[in-house]
């Protein structure tokens, strides 16, 4: 019999469960002080505890506050609470950098979309290809 049109068979695999993994890992080798750190700082309580402290902190918050209070005073309280999500929704509006567009083209110069967006006309020549139109 020939070789030839034999199939080769794979080599004989170790039994040994340590030689299963691909590659070899010390556990000296592994950062796990930064992964701990990093898994508890996405955890729900430290992030509460931020915003809860950063709240605390902020000058704004006790100036809405002050506003609030004397608005409710004279029966405006509810209109001033309105105003005042309007602010935070302001306020808390990231920059953009110069030379970043906006994903909403209304507020690009010249109303350009950026790439890979679905525009009108797009979706137009899209149908017409179909023959739906």
């Amino acid at each position: 019999m020939s070789t030839s049109g034999a199939k080769k068979r794979p080599k004989d695999k170790p039994k040994d469960k340590a030689s299963k993994k691909p590659w070899h890992i010390k556990r000296a080798d592994l950062d796990l002080d930064d992964y701990q750190l990093q898994q508890e700082q996405k955890s729900i309580t430290l992030l509460l505890s931020r915003a809860f402290h950063g709240l605390i902190r902020s000058r704004q918050f006790y100036a809405y506050l002050v506003l609030q209070a004397l608005a409710a005073w004279f029966k405006l309280g509810q209109v001033f609470f309105c105003v005042g999500i309007l602010w935070m929704m302001y306020a808390n509006t990231g920059r953009r950098k110069d030379g970043e567009m906006s994903s909403w083209s209304v507020f690009n110069k010249g109303f350009e979309a950026i790439e890979g967006s679905t525009d009108m006309e797009a979706v137009e020549r899209e149908i017409r290809s179909r023959g739906l139109i």
